[in-house]
């Protein structure tokens, strides 16, 4: 949150406050108060607790304007072992996700959706029912990313590497399974789709 936000969520409180006032709330002089505002710079937390506490108000709670909403594919798992076939790929719920942390990661809002992990080749990075988020706008291959993948109509959570001009090298981070590649140029009908980058992955502490 920068200065500019803070304002206008002390509007949207009806709270009445100058920069003056703030400027002494937190100890600083109106000169710098600027800066920080023409700058743009995040508040610290400290100073957002400052307030919050001067003015027995919540200013970190989040409208739901700042939140966007996820497909989730409860049916859809991808394999980090032997595969698991995509037999139902309708939607089946919602997850909501801040904008912040979209921005932040890099999400398309529009092309993104949820799906969720089975098996172990990909631990320790990834362990079986982590939730998988799925920004399929990104289907180009950068070497050492994680992508969900289909292979020979199977679908899977790996590390991908591009060898020029027509080889993809399939990674498993957990060294019991082999690293393999698929040549395009000698398996021209190979069943091979990179579903999207997975760019956050979540789970419950066990």
């Amino acid at each position: 949150m920068n200065i500019d936000e803070l304002l206008e969520r002390l509007i949207k409180l009806n709270i009445n406050i100058t920069a003056r006032e703030i400027s002494a709330i937190w100890g600083m002089d109106e000169a710098s108060f600027s800066r920080k505002k023409k700058d743009g710079s995040e508040i610290k937390f400290k100073n957002i607790k400052q307030l919050e506490d001067k003015l027995n108000i919540c200013l970190t709670k989040i409208d739901n304007d700042d939140f966007f909403d996820v497909p989730v594919c409860g049916e859809v798992h991808a394999s980090m072992g032997s595969g698991i076939t995509i037999y139902n790929e309708n939607q089946t719920g919602t997850y909501k996700i801040s904008r912040d942390l979209a921005r932040d990661i890099g999400v398309n809002l529009n092309n993104t959706e949820m799906i969720f992990a089975s098996g172990d080749s990909m631990l320790p990075t990834i362990e079986g029912g982590d939730s998988l988020l799925v920004d399929k706008s990104r289907t180009d291959i950068y070497d050492g990313r994680i992508y969900c993948v289909r292979i020979e109509g199977q679908l899977y959570a790996k590390r991908l590497q591009k060898l020029p001009p027509h080889t993809v090298v399939v990674i498993s981070d957990n060294p019991k399974y082999k690293t393999f590649e698929i040549d395009f140029s000698k398996n021209i009908d190979f069943d091979f789709q990179v579903i999207g980058e997975i760019r956050w992955w979540g789970r419950v502490s066990r």
